[in-house]
Protein backbone atom coordinates (compact mmCIF):
# COMPACT_ATOMS: atom_id res chain seq x y z
CA UNK A 1 0.00 0.00 0.00
CA UNK A 2 3.00 2.87 0.81
CA UNK A 3 4.85 1.66 -2.40
CA UNK A 4 1.91 2.22 -4.45
CA UNK A 5 0.59 5.04 -2.84
CA UNK A 6 4.33 6.76 -3.08
CA UNK A 7 3.88 5.90 -6.80
CA UNK A 8 1.01 8.12 -6.83
CA UNK A 9 -1.54 5.77 -6.67
CA UNK A 10 -4.96 5.77 -4.75
CA UNK A 11 -4.92 3.25 -2.37
CA UNK A 12 -7.65 1.51 -0.07
CA UNK A 13 -6.84 -1.58 2.19
CA UNK A 14 -9.56 -4.08 2.36
CA UNK A 15 -8.86 -5.70 5.97
CA UNK A 16 -11.08 -8.45 7.29
CA UNK A 17 -9.69 -7.99 10.70
CA UNK A 18 -10.47 -5.92 13.28
CA UNK A 19 -7.31 -3.73 12.82
CA UNK A 20 -4.24 -4.14 10.32
CA UNK A 21 -0.80 -5.71 11.18
CA UNK A 22 -1.70 -7.80 13.32
CA UNK A 23 0.28 -11.05 12.89
CA UNK A 24 3.03 -8.99 12.11
CA UNK A 25 2.69 -7.54 15.21
CA UNK A 26 3.38 -10.98 16.83
CA UNK A 27 6.37 -12.04 14.85
CA UNK A 28 9.72 -13.44 16.54
CA UNK A 29 8.01 -13.77 19.55
CA UNK A 30 7.02 -10.30 19.69
CA UNK A 31 10.48 -9.16 18.88
CA UNK A 32 9.64 -8.42 15.39
CA UNK A 33 12.70 -10.64 13.07
CA UNK A 34 12.00 -8.31 9.58
CA UNK A 35 14.68 -9.47 7.47
CA UNK A 36 17.50 -11.73 7.05
CA UNK A 37 20.94 -10.36 6.15
CA UNK A 38 22.59 -13.86 5.31
CA UNK A 39 22.52 -15.97 2.50
CA UNK A 40 18.43 -16.58 1.51
CA UNK A 41 17.29 -19.64 2.48
CA UNK A 42 14.03 -20.77 1.16
CA UNK A 43 12.40 -23.90 0.52
CA UNK A 44 9.00 -23.74 -1.70
CA UNK A 45 9.28 -21.52 -4.57
CA UNK A 46 13.04 -21.02 -4.01
CA UNK A 47 13.69 -19.61 -7.68
CA UNK A 48 11.00 -17.14 -8.09
CA UNK A 49 11.75 -16.28 -4.45
CA UNK A 50 15.44 -15.24 -5.23
CA UNK A 51 13.97 -13.61 -8.73
CA UNK A 52 11.88 -11.26 -6.34
CA UNK A 53 14.93 -10.36 -3.90
CA UNK A 54 16.94 -9.92 -7.08
CA UNK A 55 14.69 -7.24 -8.27
CA UNK A 56 14.50 -5.47 -4.38
CA UNK A 57 17.55 -6.58 -3.03
CA UNK A 58 18.21 -6.82 0.53
CA UNK A 59 19.89 -3.38 0.85
CA UNK A 60 16.74 -1.68 -0.53
CA UNK A 61 14.52 -3.24 1.95
CA UNK A 62 16.55 -2.25 5.28
CA UNK A 63 16.60 1.28 3.34
CA UNK A 64 12.54 1.26 3.22
CA UNK A 65 12.56 0.53 7.01
CA UNK A 66 15.01 3.21 7.89
CA UNK A 67 13.16 5.66 6.04
CA UNK A 68 10.08 4.37 7.89
CA UNK A 69 12.09 6.07 10.81
CA UNK A 70 12.55 2.07 12.21
CA UNK A 71 16.64 1.47 12.45
CA UNK A 72 17.43 -2.35 12.49
CA UNK A 73 19.95 -4.14 14.93
CA UNK A 74 21.31 -7.64 13.35
CA UNK A 75 21.40 -10.52 15.70
CA UNK A 76 23.10 -14.25 14.84
CA UNK A 77 22.75 -15.34 11.72
CA UNK A 78 22.14 -12.36 10.34
CA UNK A 79 18.56 -11.59 12.04
CA UNK A 80 17.58 -8.50 11.64
CA UNK A 81 15.06 -6.71 14.19
CA UNK A 82 14.18 -2.83 15.21
CA UNK A 83 16.30 -1.60 17.49
CA UNK A 84 13.52 -0.94 19.78
CA UNK A 85 13.37 -5.10 19.70
CA UNK A 86 9.94 -4.49 19.31
CA UNK A 87 7.73 -5.84 16.41
CA UNK A 88 4.84 -3.19 17.16
CA UNK A 89 7.46 -0.13 16.20
CA UNK A 90 7.36 -1.42 12.71
CA UNK A 91 3.89 -1.97 12.93
CA UNK A 92 3.13 1.95 14.37
CA UNK A 93 5.66 3.11 11.82
CA UNK A 94 3.87 1.48 8.20
CA UNK A 95 0.38 2.39 9.32
CA UNK A 96 2.15 5.89 10.39
CA UNK A 97 3.42 6.08 6.84
CA UNK A 98 0.25 4.89 5.22
CA UNK A 99 -1.46 7.49 6.92
CA UNK A 100 1.10 10.12 5.82
CA UNK A 101 0.04 8.70 2.71
CA UNK A 102 -3.81 9.12 2.54
CA UNK A 103 -4.04 5.34 2.11
CA UNK A 104 -7.86 4.32 2.95
CA UNK A 105 -8.25 1.39 5.28
CA UNK A 106 -11.60 -0.24 5.89
CA UNK A 107 -10.78 -2.77 8.96
CA UNK A 108 -13.44 -5.57 9.17
CA UNK A 109 -14.08 -5.94 5.70
CA UNK A 110 -14.28 -9.23 4.11
CA UNK A 111 -14.30 -10.05 0.61
CA UNK A 112 -16.32 -12.38 -0.85
CA UNK A 113 -15.73 -12.16 -4.64
CA UNK A 114 -13.59 -10.33 -7.15
CA UNK A 115 -14.55 -10.32 -10.54
CA UNK A 116 -13.02 -8.89 -14.07
CA UNK A 117 -15.56 -6.00 -14.92
CA UNK A 118 -14.63 -3.99 -17.70
CA UNK A 119 -10.86 -2.55 -17.69
CA UNK A 120 -10.52 -3.88 -13.75
CA UNK A 121 -12.57 -5.44 -11.60
CA UNK A 122 -15.72 -5.50 -9.52
CA UNK A 123 -14.98 -6.47 -5.40
CA UNK A 124 -17.89 -7.78 -3.48
CA UNK A 125 -18.04 -8.43 0.20
CA UNK A 126 -19.29 -7.76 3.28
CA UNK A 127 -18.67 -4.85 5.86
CA UNK A 128 -19.00 -6.01 9.56
CA UNK A 129 -20.40 -3.85 12.58
CA UNK A 130 -19.15 -4.09 16.04
CA UNK A 131 -20.26 -2.49 19.23
CA UNK A 132 -17.62 -0.35 20.69
CA UNK A 133 -14.46 -2.28 22.69
CA UNK A 134 -14.83 -1.89 26.62
CA UNK A 135 -12.16 -1.61 29.17
CA UNK A 136 -11.37 -4.30 31.47
CA UNK A 137 -9.95 -4.41 34.95
CA UNK A 138 -6.60 -4.81 33.86
CA UNK A 139 -6.34 -1.88 31.33
CA UNK A 140 -6.77 -4.31 28.10
CA UNK A 141 -10.02 -3.78 26.17
CA UNK A 142 -12.86 -6.40 25.90
CA UNK A 143 -13.77 -6.35 22.01
CA UNK A 144 -17.23 -5.77 21.45
CA UNK A 145 -19.73 -7.65 20.52
CA UNK A 146 -20.88 -8.00 16.50
CA UNK A 147 -23.57 -6.29 15.72
CA UNK A 148 -24.30 -7.17 12.13
CA UNK A 149 -23.31 -6.63 8.46
CA UNK A 150 -23.36 -4.94 5.26
CA UNK A 151 -23.37 -5.30 1.89
CA UNK A 152 -19.40 -3.90 0.31
CA UNK A 153 -19.35 -3.69 -3.07
CA UNK A 154 -16.49 -1.52 -5.07
CA UNK A 155 -14.07 -1.16 -8.04
CA UNK A 156 -10.97 -0.66 -8.66
CA UNK A 157 -8.09 -0.45 -11.88
CA UNK A 158 -6.00 -3.02 -10.04
CA UNK A 159 -5.70 -5.47 -7.06
CA UNK A 160 -2.78 -6.64 -4.67
CA UNK A 161 -3.98 -10.00 -2.75
CA UNK A 162 -1.77 -10.08 0.20
CA UNK A 163 -4.05 -12.31 2.41
CA UNK A 164 -1.49 -14.50 3.42
CA UNK A 165 -1.55 -18.27 3.61
CA UNK A 166 -3.48 -20.24 6.52
CA UNK A 167 -1.08 -20.59 9.14
CA UNK A 168 -2.19 -18.78 12.34
CA UNK A 169 -5.61 -18.19 11.71
CA UNK A 170 -6.32 -16.88 15.23
CA UNK A 171 -4.34 -13.92 13.44
CA UNK A 172 -6.51 -13.56 10.52
CA UNK A 173 -4.94 -16.06 8.07
CA UNK A 174 -7.17 -18.80 7.57
CA UNK A 175 -6.33 -19.66 3.35
CA UNK A 176 -9.74 -18.05 2.33
CA UNK A 177 -8.64 -15.92 0.12
CA UNK A 178 -7.27 -18.66 -2.03
CA UNK A 179 -10.79 -19.49 -3.72
CA UNK A 180 -10.68 -15.56 -4.32
CA UNK A 181 -7.77 -16.40 -6.56
CA UNK A 182 -8.82 -19.68 -8.20
CA UNK A 183 -11.85 -18.11 -9.33
CA UNK A 184 -9.51 -16.05 -11.46
CA UNK A 185 -8.12 -18.99 -12.91
CA UNK A 186 -5.03 -19.30 -10.48
CA UNK A 187 -3.58 -22.62 -9.53
CA UNK A 188 -2.97 -23.27 -5.66
CA UNK A 189 -0.36 -25.87 -4.70
CA UNK A 190 -2.00 -27.84 -1.70
CA UNK A 191 -1.34 -25.99 1.58
CA UNK A 192 0.43 -27.80 4.49
CA UNK A 193 2.32 -26.18 7.53
CA UNK A 194 5.41 -25.17 8.35
CA UNK A 195 7.45 -23.85 10.57
CA UNK A 196 5.48 -26.01 13.53
CA UNK A 197 5.98 -28.67 16.04
CA UNK A 198 6.58 -32.30 15.00
CA UNK A 199 4.18 -35.08 16.79
CA UNK A 200 6.10 -37.78 17.27
CA UNK A 201 5.46 -41.53 19.34
CA UNK A 202 5.41 -41.04 22.99
CA UNK A 203 6.95 -43.49 24.69
CA UNK A 204 10.57 -42.65 23.95
CA UNK A 205 10.75 -39.04 25.34
CA UNK A 206 8.46 -39.83 28.02
CA UNK A 207 9.48 -37.14 30.95
CA UNK A 208 10.99 -34.51 28.41
CA UNK A 209 8.28 -32.56 28.48
CA UNK A 210 9.90 -28.79 28.93
CA UNK A 211 13.86 -30.15 28.26
CA UNK A 212 15.42 -28.71 25.95
CA UNK A 213 18.78 -29.20 23.89
CA UNK A 214 21.09 -28.26 21.23
CA UNK A 215 21.19 -31.01 18.61
CA UNK A 216 21.37 -31.92 14.92
CA UNK A 217 18.01 -33.26 13.67
CA UNK A 218 17.74 -35.43 10.42
CA UNK A 219 14.05 -35.82 9.03
CA UNK A 220 13.79 -39.43 6.32
CA UNK A 221 10.84 -40.59 4.83
CA UNK A 222 9.35 -44.00 5.58
CA UNK A 223 12.26 -45.56 3.89
CA UNK A 224 14.99 -43.82 5.39
CA UNK A 225 15.91 -42.13 1.96
CA UNK A 226 15.58 -38.42 1.17
CA UNK A 227 17.62 -37.17 4.69
CA UNK A 228 16.68 -33.42 5.74
CA UNK A 229 18.67 -32.24 8.27
CA UNK A 230 18.89 -28.83 10.47
CA UNK A 231 20.59 -27.98 13.53
CA UNK A 232 19.66 -25.94 16.87
CA UNK A 233 18.07 -25.87 20.03
CA UNK A 234 15.29 -28.83 20.48
CA UNK A 235 12.30 -28.65 22.55
CA UNK A 236 10.65 -31.83 23.67
CA UNK A 237 6.93 -31.76 24.33
CA UNK A 238 5.14 -34.38 25.98
CA UNK A 239 3.67 -35.47 21.65
CA UNK A 240 6.55 -34.01 20.49
CA UNK A 241 9.47 -31.66 19.47
CA UNK A 242 9.16 -28.08 18.53
CA UNK A 243 12.55 -25.66 18.71
CA UNK A 244 13.85 -23.94 15.70
CA UNK A 245 15.76 -27.03 14.33
CA UNK A 246 12.45 -29.23 14.49
CA UNK A 247 10.00 -26.65 13.20
CA UNK A 248 12.67 -26.12 9.77
CA UNK A 249 11.77 -29.83 9.27
CA UNK A 250 8.59 -29.42 9.24
CA UNK A 251 7.76 -28.61 5.85
CA UNK A 252 9.03 -32.13 4.76
CA UNK A 253 6.95 -34.06 7.31
CA UNK A 254 4.72 -36.99 6.66
CA UNK A 255 3.10 -39.37 8.68
CA UNK A 256 6.25 -42.46 8.72
CA UNK A 257 8.84 -40.38 8.88
CA UNK A 258 11.38 -40.83 11.21
CA UNK A 259 13.14 -37.96 12.98
CA UNK A 260 16.56 -38.66 14.15
CA UNK A 261 18.26 -36.05 17.19
CA UNK A 262 22.10 -36.53 17.26
CA UNK A 263 22.82 -34.62 21.04
CA UNK A 264 26.31 -34.46 21.18
CA UNK A 265 26.40 -30.51 21.03
CA UNK A 266 24.20 -30.78 24.01
CA UNK A 267 25.68 -33.02 26.18
CA UNK A 268 29.01 -33.36 25.27
CA UNK A 269 30.11 -29.74 23.92
CA UNK A 270 31.04 -31.04 20.98
CA UNK A 271 28.88 -32.29 17.94
CA UNK A 272 31.96 -34.33 16.39
CA UNK A 273 33.45 -35.75 19.27
CA UNK A 274 33.63 -39.54 19.55
CA UNK A 275 30.54 -40.51 22.09
CA UNK A 276 31.88 -43.87 22.84
CA UNK A 277 34.95 -43.11 24.44
CA UNK A 278 33.70 -40.08 25.61
CA UNK A 279 31.35 -41.98 27.66
CA UNK A 280 33.87 -44.74 28.72
CA UNK A 281 36.07 -42.10 30.18
CA UNK A 282 33.48 -40.14 32.46
CA UNK A 283 32.31 -43.94 33.50
CA UNK A 284 35.93 -44.32 34.78
CA UNK A 285 35.42 -41.77 37.29
CA UNK A 286 32.27 -42.76 38.18
CA UNK A 287 32.32 -46.55 38.74
CA UNK A 288 30.61 -46.78 42.02
CA UNK A 289 27.58 -44.18 41.71
CA UNK A 290 24.28 -45.80 40.23
CA UNK A 291 23.63 -45.94 36.23
CA UNK A 292 21.49 -43.14 36.63
CA UNK A 293 24.01 -40.89 37.12
CA UNK A 294 26.43 -41.53 34.25
CA UNK A 295 25.48 -38.27 32.47
CA UNK A 296 25.30 -36.33 36.04
CA UNK A 297 26.72 -32.41 34.79
CA UNK A 298 26.30 -33.70 31.22
CA UNK A 299 22.55 -34.15 30.81
CA UNK A 300 19.80 -33.37 32.98
CA UNK A 301 18.12 -36.11 35.16
CA UNK A 302 15.15 -36.55 32.62
CA UNK A 303 17.52 -36.42 29.64
CA UNK A 304 19.80 -39.26 31.35
CA UNK A 305 16.51 -41.37 32.14
CA UNK A 306 15.43 -40.89 28.22
CA UNK A 307 18.84 -41.91 26.72
CA UNK A 308 19.57 -44.82 29.04
CA UNK A 309 15.84 -46.31 28.42
CA UNK A 310 16.86 -45.96 24.14
CA UNK A 311 20.15 -48.24 24.68
CA UNK A 312 18.32 -50.68 26.14
CA UNK A 313 20.05 -50.29 30.02
CA UNK A 314 16.93 -49.31 32.07
CA UNK A 315 16.27 -52.34 34.03
CA UNK A 316 20.67 -51.53 35.19
CA UNK A 317 19.72 -47.88 35.80
CA UNK A 318 20.35 -48.50 39.67
CA UNK A 319 23.48 -50.82 39.81
CA UNK A 320 26.98 -49.02 39.88
CA UNK A 321 28.76 -47.92 36.42
CA UNK A 322 31.08 -50.67 36.52
CA UNK A 323 28.79 -53.10 37.52
CA UNK A 324 27.26 -52.38 34.59
CA UNK A 325 30.14 -52.51 32.08
CA UNK A 326 31.24 -55.31 33.70
CA UNK A 327 28.03 -57.15 32.46
CA UNK A 328 27.49 -55.27 29.35
CA UNK A 329 30.59 -54.06 28.08
CA UNK A 330 28.38 -52.63 24.85
CA UNK A 331 27.11 -50.42 27.18
CA UNK A 332 29.20 -47.15 26.46
CA UNK A 333 28.60 -48.48 22.57
CA UNK A 334 24.81 -48.53 23.10
CA UNK A 335 24.35 -45.57 24.95
CA UNK A 336 26.58 -43.45 21.99
CA UNK A 337 23.79 -44.62 19.56
CA UNK A 338 21.09 -43.42 21.90
CA UNK A 339 22.84 -39.58 22.33
CA UNK A 340 24.00 -39.60 18.34
CA UNK A 341 20.63 -40.78 17.33
CA UNK A 342 17.46 -41.08 19.31
CA UNK A 343 15.12 -42.22 16.67
CA UNK A 344 11.30 -41.26 16.86
CA UNK A 345 8.58 -41.77 14.37
CA UNK A 346 6.73 -38.64 13.29
CA UNK A 347 3.03 -38.78 13.35
CA UNK A 348 2.27 -35.01 11.94
CA UNK A 349 2.84 -31.69 12.32
CA UNK A 350 1.27 -29.63 15.41
CA UNK A 351 -1.26 -28.07 12.43
CA UNK A 352 -1.89 -24.51 10.75
CA UNK A 353 -3.31 -23.33 14.38
CA UNK A 354 0.07 -23.79 15.66
CA UNK A 355 2.37 -23.02 12.68
CA UNK A 356 4.14 -19.82 11.57
CA UNK A 357 4.43 -20.33 7.97
CA UNK A 358 2.21 -21.85 5.35
CA UNK A 359 4.46 -23.92 2.39
CA UNK A 360 2.40 -24.24 -0.80
CA UNK A 361 -0.24 -21.19 -1.85
CA UNK A 362 -0.66 -20.01 -5.20
CA UNK A 363 1.46 -21.23 -7.69
CA UNK A 364 4.51 -18.84 -8.20
CA UNK A 365 4.59 -19.83 -11.73
CA UNK A 366 1.67 -17.80 -13.00
CA UNK A 367 3.03 -14.88 -11.60
CA UNK A 368 6.16 -12.26 -13.05
CA UNK A 369 8.90 -12.07 -10.17
CA UNK A 370 10.02 -8.66 -10.85
CA UNK A 371 5.86 -7.09 -10.65
CA UNK A 372 4.20 -9.48 -9.53
CA UNK A 373 1.67 -9.32 -11.56
CA UNK A 374 -0.66 -12.46 -12.79
CA UNK A 375 0.43 -13.70 -16.37
CA UNK A 376 -3.42 -14.80 -16.10
CA UNK A 377 -5.13 -11.73 -15.01
CA UNK A 378 -3.90 -8.54 -15.99
CA UNK A 379 -4.39 -5.98 -13.40
CA UNK A 380 -3.74 -8.39 -10.90
CA UNK A 381 -1.16 -9.03 -8.42
CA UNK A 382 -0.34 -11.59 -5.57
CA UNK A 383 2.05 -10.96 -2.66
CA UNK A 384 3.49 -12.68 0.32
CA UNK A 385 2.60 -16.00 1.94
CA UNK A 386 -0.29 -16.56 0.03
CA UNK A 387 2.21 -17.32 -2.83
CA UNK A 388 4.05 -21.14 -2.99
CA UNK A 389 7.15 -19.51 -1.45
CA UNK A 390 8.36 -20.80 2.27
CA UNK A 391 11.35 -19.83 3.58
CA UNK A 392 13.75 -21.13 7.01
CA UNK A 393 13.34 -19.53 10.54
CA UNK A 394 14.77 -16.13 10.47
CA UNK A 395 12.86 -13.68 8.78
CA UNK A 396 13.27 -14.77 5.47
CA UNK A 397 9.24 -15.17 5.24
CA UNK A 398 8.68 -11.70 6.33
CA UNK A 399 11.57 -10.41 3.95
CA UNK A 400 9.61 -12.17 0.93
CA UNK A 401 6.66 -10.55 2.15
CA UNK A 402 7.97 -7.30 2.13
CA UNK A 403 10.13 -7.33 -1.35
CA UNK A 404 7.20 -8.89 -3.31
CA UNK A 405 4.59 -6.41 -1.79
CA UNK A 406 6.99 -3.29 -2.50
CA UNK A 407 7.09 -4.40 -6.20
CA UNK A 408 3.58 -5.18 -6.20
CA UNK A 409 2.70 -1.41 -5.46
CA UNK A 410 5.08 -0.11 -7.15
CA UNK A 411 4.00 -1.66 -10.57
CA UNK A 412 0.68 -0.74 -9.42
CA UNK A 413 1.21 2.65 -9.06
CA UNK A 414 2.98 2.58 -12.76
CA UNK A 415 0.01 0.71 -14.29
CA UNK A 416 -2.27 3.32 -13.02
CA UNK A 417 -1.14 6.54 -14.73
Amino acid sequence: AIAAAEGGAAVTVLERGRRVLKKLGVTGNGRGNLLNSGVPEYYGGADFALRVLNAMPYAELERFFTRLGVPLVEEAEGRMYPAALLASVAVDALCLRAGQLNVRVEANTRVTAIRRAGGGFALEGLRLRYAPDTPRKSGKLKSGALLGEEPMRMEADGVIMAAGGAAAPMHGTDGSAYALMAALGHTLVTPRPALCALLTEEAPIAGLAGQRVRAALTLTDARGACPRSASGEALFAQDGVSGIAAMQLSRFAAPGCQLSLDMRAGVMGRADGDAAAWLVSLARAREALPLSQWLTGAASPALNAALVRAAGLAPLSREPVGSVLARRPDAPRALADALCGLRLRVLATRGFENAQVTAGGLSAAEFDPVTLQSRLCPGLCAAGEILDVDGGCGGYNLMFAFASGLLAGRFQAQAAK
